[in-house]
C-alpha cells in the first residue's frame, strides 16, 4: 500500500478522532501539545493525558495531539500514559495564550517476574551496558508475590528528549549522565513502591562517550523525578564503579527510595548566554517558538525570532532545537485540513558548541531564570545579538522518516552511506509499508569545516559518500534534511571507529587452549569520549556436531579467555583442541550484532517524524591458529 493511500486513511481518523475533559472547565487557561514516540518519531495516538491533582484528563487523537482548556491560570502538572511505554510527564504554563508542549515517551523495557520475599539482580541489558535494580527481601510495600519489574534504559546522549518535566533542581540546571524508569507492577497492574524506610539499589551505564568525563570513583547526584511536584528531588549521592552484573561496565551505583524515573545528573554551575534565531523554511523570523537547550535554561523568540538562552557548561555536547505549534491555516501540510494543528520543529546541529562558549558571558546557573534579559557578548560572537545561533523549522507530516546509516573510517575507501525511508506509523507507533526517499539533503561533519553532503543514487532511499578524509577515534555528525526543506529533522553522531587486528603473530600460531586469552588492537583506542563494543567469535573447523566448539565475545574490553560450548562442556572448561577461525568486529554506535538478541539498542538519530541508527564499524582480518590439550 503506498505512502499516499496510508496518508488518506491516517486524515480520516484525525478528522473522525475526538477528545475531552473528564470535568467542567473551571478558569481560562489553556495547553495542547503533542506526543512522539523517541523510537520512531510517530506521533502517538490514545495517549492518556491528565492534569496531575485536578482530575481532567483527555487522550490524544489521531496526529498525537491534545487540548486542554478551561485550566485555572499558572503552573500545571501533566502525565502521559500508554500502554507498552514508560509513564512521561511534562509541566506547562496555563493561561489566557495558549501554551503548548511537546512530549516524547519510551517504549517500555520487558517486564521480569520477581517475588518481592527474595534477594534478587534484575536488569535490562542494553548496548551501553546492563541497567539494573538489587533488590532486598521484603523491602517492597505488598503481600503480593507475583509483581513484574519493568527497567526502561535511557541513554541522555541520545534520547534526552524522552526525559520527563524541565531537568533542573530548583534554578539550576542538570547536566544528564544516565537515566531509566522504574515501574513495579503487581498482579492488578498497580505500581508498588518500597516500604517507609527501604531502599533498593541500581547500577545504571554511563554512557560510552561519556566515560573519560566520569571515570571510575566519580561521585555523581542522583535525582528522581516526583510527579506530584514536577521536579527533580535529589536524593542521595551515586558512585562510578564497575557493573556487578557483568564486571565490565562502568556504572552509576546508587540508593532508591521510590520508583520513577532516576538518575545521574550534576548540577550545572556555569552557564552562557546565547541569542538564538528561529526562522521558517523562507527565513521567516518567528515569533512564539520554544528553544530547548539540554543541559541549560530553554527560552522563548521574540518578534524578531531571537530567543535568549543559557547553555551549561560541563556537557561534553550540549544539544539545542526549536518547535512552534501553529494551526496548518496556509496549507503547508497539504494532506492535512487547514483547521488542524500542526507543529514545525529544527535542530542546532554543530559539535562546536564548545568552542563558541568561551565568547559569550558567563553566570552563575543559579542566579538566572528564563525571563533573565539577553546578555551582550563581545560583538560578532556567534550567539550574539549581531550573530545569532540559527535554527530553521520546518512542519512535521503525518508520514515518518526511518534511517539507517553506518560510516567506514578506516580500509582502502573511507565513506558514509546512508538509507532513508517514509511510512505512516500505526497506533503503537511502528512505521509500516515504507517507502524510499529520493532528494533528501544528507550532510556529515566533524564540527571544523563545511560538512560533506552524500550524493543521492537517484530514484531510491540510498545516499553514499566515498573516498572521504576521515579520522579513527574522532565524532563525526548527521544531520538530515529529508524534505529538503532547509530544516534538520534529525541528527546523530558517533565517534569513528579505528583499525582493529588481531594480536600480532596470532595467526598461524599454536597455542595451548588452556589459559588461552584471545587479544587485539585498536588505533583509535584512547581518543576522547571513544567507547567501542567488540563483537569476537572463534569457532573449529569440525563437521561432526560432537566435535564442534566455539565461543564468542561481546564488549568494550580489547580480549577475553573463550570458554567451551561443546556439548556436555563444564562453564569454565576451555575450548577443544582443533583448529580454529576467528573473526572480529569493532562497532560505536546504535548497532546489533546480526542475529544477537542478547540486548537492546537505542535510537541515536531521533526526533518528531523521524528515528533512526548511525553507527561505524570496521572487520579485522580472519584469523586461522591451532589450540593443543594439556
Amino acid at each position: 500500500m503506498t505512502v499516499r493511500i496510508w496518508l488518506a486513511l491516517y486524515i480520516g481518523f484525525l478528522l473522525a478522532a475526538c477528545s475531552g475533559t473528564s470535568n467542567p472547565p473551571s478558569g481560562s487557561g489553556t495547553v495542547s501539545g503533542f506526543v512522539i514516540s523517541i523510537g520512531s518519531g510517530a506521533k502517538l495516538a490514545g495517549v492518556h493525558v491528565e492534569v496531575v491533582g485536578s482530575g481532567q484528563s483527555t487522550t490524544t487523537d489521531a496526529s498525537g495531539q491534545f487540548n486542554f482548556s478551561g485550566l485555572a491560570s499558572g503552573k500545571v502538572r501533566l502525565s502521559f500514559h500508554k500502554d507498552g511505554y514508560a509513564p512521561g510527564y511534562a509541566t506547562a504554563q496555563a493561561g489566557a495564550q495558549e501554551a503548548s508542549v511537546l512530549v516524547a515517551l519510551k517504549k517500555e523495557g520487558s517486564a521480569q517476574p520477581y517475588d518481592p520475599a527474595t534477594s534478587r539482580t534484575l536488569y535490562q541489558m542494553t548496548e551501553a551496558g546492563p541497567y539494573a535494580v538489587i533488590f532486598a527481601a521484603g523491602s517492597l510495600d505488598t503481600s503480593d508475590a507475583n509483581l513484574r519489574v519493568v527497567i526502561t534504559p535511557l541513554d541522555p546522549t541520545k534520547e534526552g528528549q524522552a526525559l520527563p518535566g524541565r531537568l533542573q533542581a530548583g534554578s539550576s540546571p542538570l547536566i544528564p549522565v544516565t537515566f531509566a524508569e522504574f515501574s513495579i507492577l503487581d498482579s492488578a497492574d498497580r505500581r508498588i513502591n518500597l516500604k517507609p524506610g527501604a531502599s533498593a539499589i541500581v547500577e545504571l551505564p554511563i554512557p560510552p562517550e561519556l566515560r573519560e568525563v566520569y571515570p571510575i570513583g566519580t561521585k555523581i547526584h542522583c535525582y528522581a523525578y516526583n510527579p506530584q511536584t514536577g521536579q527533580w528531588e535529589d536524593f542521595v549521592e551515586g558512585t562510578v564503579e564497575l557493573s556487578s552484573v557483568d564486571g565490565s561496565t562502568p556504572v552509576l551505583r546508587a540508593s532508591i527510595r521510590h520508583f520513577s524515573w532516576y538518575g545521574g545528573a550534576p548540577e550545572g554551575q556555569k552557564c552562557r548566554n546565547a541569542a538564538v534565531q528561529v526562522v521558517d523554511a523562507n527565513g521567516k523570523p518567528l515569533e512564539g517558538a520554544t528553544v530547548v537547550v539540554t543541559p541549560g535554561v530553554n527560552g522563548t523568540t521574540n518578534a524578531q525570532g531571537v530567543a535568549s538562552v543559557w547553555i551549561a557548561e560541563g556537557s561534553p555536547n550540549p544539544k539545542m532545537y526549536a518547535y512552534k505549534v501553529s494551526y496548518n491555516s496556509d496549507g503547508r501540510i497539504p494532506e492535512l485540513p487547514k483547521t488542524a494543528k500542526i507543529i514545525d520543529i529544527g535542530y542546532f546541529v554543530t559539535d562546536d558548541i564548545g568552542v563558541i562558549l568561551p565568547g559569550l558571558v558567563e553566570k552563575d546557573c543559579a542566579s538566572i531564570t528564563p525571563s533573565s534579559p539577553l546578555v551582550r557578548p563581545q560583538s560578532g560572537h556567534p550567539g550574539s545579538p549581531e550573530n545569532p545561533l540559527v535554527i530553521r523549522l520546518g512542519p512535521v507530516g503525518a508520514a515518518v522518516y526511518d534511517v539507517d546509516a553506518f560510516l567506514l573510517a578506516s580500509g582502502a575507501s573511507p565513506s558514509a552511506f546512508v538509507y532513508l525511508a517514509q511510512g505512516i506509523p500505526n497506533p503503537d507507533g511502528e512505521i509500516e509499508d515504507t517507502e524510499p526517499v529520493d532528494g533528501a539533503r544528507i550532510t556529515l561533519g566533524d564540527g571544523s569545516g563545511q560538512p560533506v553532503a552524500l550524493t543521492g543514487l537517484g530514484g531510491g532511499a540510498y545516499y553514499l559518500q566515498g573516498g572521504l578524509t576521515l579520522t579513527p577515534g574522532k565524532r563525526y555528525t548527521l544531520a538530515i534534511d529529508a524534505d529538503n526543506n532547509g530544516s534538520v529533522e534529525g541528527s546523530g553522531s558517533i565517534v569513528a571507529v579505528g583499525n582493529v587486528a588481531w594480536e600480532a603473530g596470532l595467526d598461524g600460531s599454536t597455542r595451548s587452549a588452556q589459559g588461552f586469552v584471545a587479544r587485539w588492537s585498536d588505533s583509535a583506542s584512547g581518543a576522547p569520549g571513544y567507547s567501542p563494543v567488540y563483537y569476537a567469535f572463534l569457532s573449529n573447523d569440525a563437521t561432526d556436531p560432537a566435535s564442534y566448539d566455539f565461543d564468542y565475545y561481546i564488549g568494550p574490553a580489547l580480549e577475553f579467555t573463550p570458554h567451551s560450548n561443546a556439548q556436555g562442556a563444564t562453564s569454565d572448561a576451555p575450548l577443544k583442541p582443533g583448529s580454529y577461525t576467528g573473526l572480529l568486529w569493532a562497532f560505536s554506535g546504535a548497532f546489533a550484532p546480526a542475529g544477537n538478541n542478547s540486548y537492546t539498542v537505542s535510537d541515536n538519530i531521533t526526533g518528531p517524524g523521524i528515528s533512526g541508527r548511525f553507527y561505524s564499524y570496521n572487520l579485522a582480518g580472519e584469523v586461522h591458529l591451532t589450540l593443543t590439550g594439556p
